[in-house]
């Protein structure tokens, strides 16, 4: 059963902007997320999903609680507080938007 529902879209000069700050990647991503190649669009990827999440999820989360990793096929999954809590999402991005749903079950 869906119990929530969330999507949201950046666009990706805004975060670049946002990069420019060193303590940004620090704050948004925790330190398996960046471990990937820290690009604009992947930044504002995983910035998208976590703000899609947090819409969709029934209590507050912090920036820390939401991890977004990828699995070996590339599909990116999500844990809150480390956990696999039945939430499904989905990133798109282009050079100027990022955007992303998600599903919580």
């Amino acid at each position: 059963m869906i119990t929530g529902l969330g999507i949201d879209l950046v666009e990706v000069s805004r975060i670049a902007f946002a990069m420019r700050n060193p303590r940004f990647v620090l704050r948004v991503l925790t330190p398996s997320e960046r471990l990937q190649p820290l690009t604009y669009e992947y930044v504002a990827g995983r910035w998208a999903a976590k703000e899609a999440i947090a819409k969709a999820w029934p209590a507050q989360l912090f920036w820390q609680d939401v991890e977004i990793l990828n699995d070996p096929s590339g599909q990116p999954v999500a844990s809150i507080k480390g956990e696999n809590m039945g939430v499904l999402v989905s990133i798109t991005h282009t050079q100027s938007h990022a955007a992303a749903v998600a599903v919580v079950q």
